[in-house]
């Protein structure tokens, strides 16, 4: 994996999987540009998996050598369709600690692109 996350990634408790996304993942990235990083977390407590988020977003500043307001994750536990359908169709996967989860990820969303396009298609 480019970038040397792999490590970092790895050695994240409760990270399921990392997704770049953004103009870093389409190759548009200018050196403003901020590295926008979906994440999904193994079910938990909401404050644990807020601390494991900063934590996380510290660790990959620190990588990188950016300012922690540079890293920006998304946490699609979160995450509505529309970010949900660009983590699946447009991100690159960065690591996939838990691999069936990363799969139910995409089953799901894809699930509910579906869902989504079939209701607004034959809404009443």
């Amino acid at each position: 994996m480019a970038l040397g996350l792999q490590p970092i990634l790895a050695d994240t408790p409760g990270l399921c999987f990392a997704v770049l996304v953004g103009s870093r993942a389409n190759n548009q990235a200018t050196t403003q540009s901020d590295w926008d990083i979906a994440v999904q977390w193994q079910p938990g407590n909401a404050l644990d998996r807020i601390a494991k988020h900063e934590s996380l977003r510290r660790k990959l500043a620190d990588a990188l050598n950016v300012e922690a307001e540079k890293i920006d994750l998304i946490d699609l536990t979160d995450a509505r369709l529309a970010m949900k359908a660009l983590v699946a169709e447009d991100g690159v996967l960065l690591s996939a600690i838990d691999e069936r989860s990363w799969m139910k990820f995409l089953v799901r969303t894809w699930r509910e692109l579906e869902d989504y396009y079939w209701d607004q298609e034959h809404a009443a």
